[in-house]
């Protein structure tokens, strides 16, 4: 009997809109594209077209011929019962099998899916060297998970040697765009938690197309491969910045208003990431506050730690505005909060996006310089120019309700303590290493 392929195939003439529509019902990811005579031309997947989005170089009246993938992998049909073998060693999502290039099947990832509820909890920690997964490496040891982290080391390994002996750790340097390294990370992993990303406005501002690929092309990635080997709970870090400028409280279902590229990719890579519908995948997606706090790998261009560090060093602190609302979190609180997920049911957590934080932690960032002063003098300056477009204060009830998560630490409470342990501390402000946007625009320039 013949197979009825209509759900997988569009036209070259089909528009951008329609194709978008048909991966939305065939839960496949992506479609492929025929030429008049029925034989398969190209290939367009969901992650192709967000990218493109991102690129800003897709409208949603653009033809199929116009943006498919020519040079696309497909399988012989002489080759068809080796089809799952084949899907694996690829870093493909959805594989036609053709005969003189007409369709005759096509492999999905959802061919080699299956649950995996036996296997030993081992967590495998992408960006784990990073501001948040190095404190985050620290709570999983002490739970006693086994660890693998994946990180391409940009800022140098600060874990404490305590740590680095631990047996339960093991440490893959690579990219997660390198799918061998990827690979190696992730075999035996029962959990992957992706913090691998660059991280902030700034730093993701000074090169769209590296930017991309490292954060939206490097996210598709991940997940292809948490499918591939039966991952079971899949935890995105995403950011409260793709609510952008809002004049309302923001929950989960307010309308997303991004203002930068970062917001943009963070808002892709969870459409992107809930696109495969398959039970036996649990995608969790944290939407972070602004976060602060002390960890082995410092920041300061974060921009309760860079205040803290400014006033100690007498440095004088230039606030535009200063009236823009944000929510905040402590780092140690990032990791609770990721271990309370690790811990949830699958039926709770599964496909839900949570806004990560505290009711009682939104603030303007000028009551941030107010508490500062409270505690060391501080040398500031206000314009009434705002040059920060960001401004939104955020409900966390969702998460409070579903698995009872609160935050440990208060912001006001945290600044004493950040700049007690400042003061002690012998920082070299200058040090590239502190600052996300120093350090990525030095890689691009070499």
């Amino acid at each position: 009997m013949k197979k009825n392929f209509s759900n997988v195939v569009v036209q070259e003439n089909s528009t951008i809109s329609s194709i978008i529509k048909k991966i939305n019902q065939n839960g496949k990811n992506g479609v492929f594209v025929s030429n008049k005579k029925k034989k398969i031309v190209g290939i367009i997947t969901d992650a192709d077209i967000r990218k493109k989005l991102l690129q800003d170089k897709i409208l949603v009246n653009q033809r199929a011929a116009s943006i498919m993938e020519k040079n696309f992998y497909s399988i012989p049909f002489s080759k068809r019962n080796k089809k799952k073998k084949l899907l694996l060693e690829s870093n493909k999502i959805l594989i036609p099998i053709l005969k003189n290039n007409f369709l005759k099947d096509f492999a999905h990832l959802s061919d080699i899916m299956s649950k995996n509820n036996s296997a030993k909890k081992k967590n495998l920690v992408i960006g784990g060297l990073g501001y948040i997964g190095s404190v985050l490496i620290d709570h999983l040891l002490k739970k006693n998970y086994s660890v693998n982290i994946l990180d391409i080391n940009f800022y140098g390994c600060n874990l404490s040697k305590k740590t680095l002996k631990n047996s339960a750790l093991k440490i893959f340097y690579g990219d997660c765009n390198s799918l061998k390294k990827l690979r190696k990370a992730i075999k035996g992993c029962t959990d992957v938690i992706h913090l691998g990303e660059i991280v902030g406005d700034p730093a993701v501002s000074l090169d769209r197309n590296f930017s991309i690929k490292n954060n939206y092309d490097s996210t598709v990635a991940v997940v292809s491969e948490c499918l591939k080997n039966k991952i079971d709970k899949f935890i995105f870090a995403s950011s409260c910045s793709v609510y952008g400028s809002s004049t309302k409280e923001c929950c989960e279902k307010s309308k997303l208003n991004p203002v930068s590229l970062y917001a943009r990719c963070k808002i892709e890579c969870e459409k992107t990431i809930l696109s495969f519908k398959k039970n036996s995948f649990c995608p969790v997606i944290l939407r972070l506050s602004t976060v602060y706090g002390d960890s082995p790998r410092k920041r300061f261009d974060l921009v309760v730690n860079r205040f803290i560090l400014m006033a100690i060093k007498k440095i004088r602190i230039n606030l535009f505005g200063g009236s823009s609302w944000r929510p905040f979190i402590s780092v140690n609180d990032v990791s609770r909060a990721i271990l309370k997920i690790l811990t949830s049911k699958n039926d709770v957590v599964s496909r839900q996006i949570f806004n990560l934080g505290g009711d009682k932690e939104n603030y303007r960032i000028k009551d941030i310089i107010h508490e500062i002063k409270k505690k060391i003098k501080v040398n500031f300056k206000v314009t009434k120019q705002a040059d920060d477009k960001r401004n939104y204060k955020v409900s966390f009830k969702k998460i409070q309700k579903k698995i009872n998560f609160q935050p440990k630490d208060n912001l006001k409470k945290s600044i004493a303590e950040l700049l007690n342990k400042y003061k002690k501390s012998k920082i070299n402000i200058s040090n590239i290493n502190y600052y996300n946007d120093k350090k990525i625009s030095k890689i691009l320039i070499n």
